[in-house]
C-alpha cells in the first residue's frame, strides 16, 4: 500500500509589522504549529514570523528550504521529499501571500505533478486590497508584477500600461522595489495623460497606511514622498 503524501499549505504572512494578528486567522497558527519543514524567501524572516504566530518548536529540530533569486531549478524537487514520505510542508513569503511577486509558484507546480494536495491558507494580498480600494474596475485587471529598471525601458511600459486602460478598459497593477518608488512616480506623472487615474496604495494594512485616487494632474499638484514604503499602483480611467 504506497504511502499518503502530506500537504503542501500555502501560508500568508503579514503586510508589516511585528504584530501579524489583525491580519491573519487564528486557524492558520494551528496549522502552523503541526509542521517542521518549511520554504522561505529568507530563514531570519521567516522564523520571527513564525514566532509572532506562537509557534515553539525549538528551531534546531525545523528544516528550512530557502528559495529566492539564487536558488537554482535544480534544488527545488529536493523540497518535496517530506512531502512525499507523508510530511506536511508550508511554504511562506517574505509578505502577503506566497507566489505572487516570488518565485513559490515553482514548488506549487511541482506538487501539483507529484499529485501532492496544494491548500492555499487565508491572508492578505496587498495587490487584491489596493484593487477593491483604488475604485477601479475590478472585473477585469492585469497584475505586471516589477516594472523593468531600466528608466527608458520603464517609461515605454508605463505608456503601455496606459493604452491597455484606454483600449481594454482594464486596471492595470504594478509595483516596484520600495527605494525606487519616487522615481516610478515621476515617469508616471511624465508619461501618463493628465486625465489618467491613478490609485497609491502605500503601507497598507500599517499605522500610517495611505491609499489615494486621483488624476495625473492631480498628483502632479500633491506628489507623496513614497521613499522605502511599500507600495502597489493602479491605473485605470473611466469613458
Amino acid at each position: 500500500m504506497n504511502q499518503p503524501k502530506g500537504k503542501l499549505y500555502l501560508i500568508p504572512v503579514g503586510l508589516g509589522g511585528d504584530n501579524p494578528h489583525n491580519q491573519l486567522p487564528s486557524f492558520n497558527a494551528s496549522i502552523i504549529d503541526t509542521m517542521d519543514e518549511f520554504v522561505v524567501e529568507n530563514v531570519r524572516s521567516a522564523r520571527r514570523f513564525l514566532r509572532s504566530t506562537g509557534y515553539n518548536k525549538d528551531f534546531d529540530s525545523v528544516t528550512f528550504h530557502v528559495l529566492d533569486k539564487h536558488t537554482r531549478d535544480l534544488e527545488i524537487p529536493g523540497f518535496l521529499k517530506g512531502l512525499k514520505e507523508g510530511k506536511d510542508l508550508g511554504l511562506l513569503s517574505e509578505a502577503g501571500n506566497p507566489c505572487i511577486a516570488d518565485p513559490g509558484n515553482k514548488v506549487v507546480r511541482l506538487a501539483h505533478e507529484n499529485n501532492i494536495r496544494v491548500v492555499p491558507l487565508v491572508g492578505p494580498s496587498s495587490i487584491l486590497l489596493a484593487l477593491i480600494a483604488s475604485g477601479f474596475n475590478g472585473q477585469s485587471f492585469v497584475f505586471h508584477g516589477y516594472l523593468p529598471v531600466d528608466k527608458k525601458a520603464r517609461q515605454h511600459k508605463i505608456r503601455e500600461l496606459q493604452d491597455n486602460v484606454l483600449k481594454n478598459q482594464q486596471t492595470q497593477i504594478f509595483m516596484e522595489t520600495p527605494y525606487r518608488n519616487n522615481a516610478l512616480v515621476a515617469d508616471l506623472l511624465s508619461n501618463c495623460q493628465d486625465s489618467m487615474l491613478l490609485c497609491i496604495a502605500s503601507e497598507i494594512s500599517m499605522p500610517d497606511e495611505f491609499i489615494k485616487t486621483l488624476s495625473i494632474a492631480g498628483w502632479k499638484k500633491q506628489t507623496p514622498d513614497l521613499h522605502k514604503k511599500p507600495s502597489v499602483f493602479l491605473l485605470y480611467t473611466y469613458r
